[in-house]
């Protein structure tokens, strides 16, 4: 009875800490929240000190678009030991990649990936200072062509053609093959994390109730005493030291620190008997010996910091600089497309065919210097991630620059509400996918004996389907939303164009027919 008590209670207690617990292994994480900036971009950071050997303080960072470019540098107080950055994707046991400092004050990586990625930081030796900086420059625009004006007759007329539309391009009698085809479709949605905090509030109160059943039972009243106490000694150690948070929009005086200070003393600490070391020190203990004897290595807490020499100082500063100034460079300052209201960016809509291909291929060597960072089992499309819902919609107009002059604004809206709806599609295929996998959780902890499911259909039918519900409403209206104003943005243009005569309107409205038919399949039915 004893053992069985005991396990039920560990296995409880774990439960009750799920909001510190993240879908890569249910272990505690913290997230690096990231900060927008008027320039669009964003920044994030985070300071510790690390726990030494057999111990991986696991981060987070949310949201990230495989179309952004991110550095993420560590910086450390104590180079003459190092601190390994590990990257990883779908679970904790395996690396993406890795940096280690060697020696160093800093080190960093460029990388692209997207919607969740975790960073493992460990070291030999305990106590060291470090600081996490995280920087997420401007997206990619796309390279796809969604719509555009030429006055190459040829290439409109075979653009048509590779539609299935037959006729005569410029009499305007045409007609169309339309049937569906097969869409690939990704999405996104306002869903939430609230699914853990229903199951942790439950299973506080089953193991409570529990618990006073239990303590009316004599035989068994000191053991539950004892795993009572230890339950509270669990959440003791969930409340213990967390990194901080740092700003990084006006560059505080933690970074200059960082940059030009190391700590007093670099030496470790070693204790030779575990038994004598006070217990704020038992959390870093290595082995010379095959196991035989342990030893903690850690620094000293608390200790001063020492200056670095003016040279060492500025040479420190001059790397840091250097790397962050092409980082901005190359994918803030100079970033190809034009913003929008949101994070993505769009094609100019002025381009020519050949402009159109310069721009692909501006936009493809800046891919290619950054590293993706995906797991193996992961959608690996590379860098057209949209999987155009459609066709491009070709224009002909005789004078371009008069018909530019005329649709120039209804082009751009079309073109950014396109790039809104792709990304409704991504992001709520993704939260809607977490969400799914938390319901498979909890149906199978529910499986689990001793209890652990109790309530959870009341939980599944009462909160977590009607919280389900709710936000495919949400999707499905601005879904809807974005069909009309791309509808309305699409009529605009033709209407501009049938006022001058500047394009065939038969051979456009079957284009656009193909094309609304191809956004609207496209949603997202779970």
């Amino acid at each position: 009875m004893k053992t069985i008590l005991t396990l039920l209670f560990i296995a409880f207690s774990y439960l009750g800490f799920a909001q510190l617990i993240d879908n890569f292994g249910k272990i505690i994480t913290h997230e690096i929240a990231l900060d927008k900036h008027d320039d669009g971009t964003y920044t994030g950071a985070v300071e510790w000190t690390t726990g030494g050997a057999d111990s991986l303080q696991r981060f987070v960072i949310n949201d990230l678009s495989i179309k952004a470019p991110v550095m993420v540098r560590i910086v450390s107080k104590a180079p003459n030991h190092n601190i390994d950055l590990t990257f990883h994707k779908n679970n904790w046991d395996s690396e993406e990649a890795k940096i280690s400092t060697n020696g160093k004050k800093f080190v960093d990586k460029v990388f692209r990936t997207k919607n969740l990625l975790g960073l493992g930081v460990s070291s030999e030796v305990a106590g060291i200072p470090y600081l996490i900086s995280v920087r997420v420059g401007l997206q990619f625009p796309s390279t796809q062509s969604v719509i555009r004006v030429t006055d190459d007759k040829e290439e409109y007329a075979k653009h048509l053609r590779s539609l299935g539309i037959h006729g005569d391009p410029f009499g305007g009698n045409s007609s169309s093959n339309t049937s569906q085809s097969t869409v690939e479709t990704t999405g996104s949605s306002d869903g939430n994390n609230t699914l853990l905090y229903i199951i942790i509030g439950l299973l506080s109160i089953i193991v409570i109730l529990f618990g006073i059943f239990l303590l009316k039972k004599k035989p068994v009243k000191n053991t539950l005493l004892i795993l009572l106490c230890f339950g509270f000694s669990q959440l003791m150690m969930s409340q213990s030291p967390v990194p901080i948070s740092v700003p990084m929009a006006d560059q505080p005086d933690v970074f200059l620190d960082y940059a030009n200070n190391n700590v007093a003393d670099q030496v470790p600490v070693s204790y030779d008997d575990p038994g004598l070391i006070p217990a704020m020190d038992r959390d870093a203990y290595v082995s010379n010996d095959g196991g035989e004897t342990t030893a903690l290595i850690r620094l000293r807490p608390n200790q001063s910091s020492n200056e670095l020499s003016p040279e060492a100082a500025a040479e420190v500063n001059r790397q840091m600089q250097e790397a962050t100034d092409d980082f901005n460079w190359d994918f803030r300052d100079n970033m190809p497309g034009e913003e929008t209201d949101g994070d993505q960016r769009i094609l100019p809509v002025d381009r020519t065919a050949e402009e159109l291909e310069q721009l692909r291929r501006q936009v493809r060597r800046l891919q290619a210097a950054v590293e993706r960072l995906e797991a193996e089992n992961e959608d690996n499309n590379d860098d057209e991630t949209e999987s155009n819902p459609g066709n491009e919609i070709l224009i002909y107009c005789e004078v371009r620059e008069e018909c530019l002059d005329c649709m120039d604004q209804h082009l751009e809206d079309f073109t950014t509400h396109y790039a809104y709806y792709i990304h409704l599609q991504q992001y709520y295929f993704f939260k809607s996918t977490v969400l799914s996998d938390y319901i498979t959780w909890g149906n199978n902890m529910s499986s689990l004996p001793g209890g652990g499911g109790i309530g959870w259909t009341s939980i599944l039918l009462h909160k977590v389907r009607p919280a389900m519900n709710e936000m495919k409403t949400a999707y499905d209206t601005r879904f809807d939303d974005y069909i009309v104003s791309m509808k309305e943005d699409l009529n605009n243009i033709r209407d501009c164009a049938s006022s001058r005569q500047l394009t065939s309107l038969g051979t456009y409205e079957a284009q656009v027919g193909q094309t609304i038919q191809a956004l609207k399949a496209a949603r997202i039915s779970k």
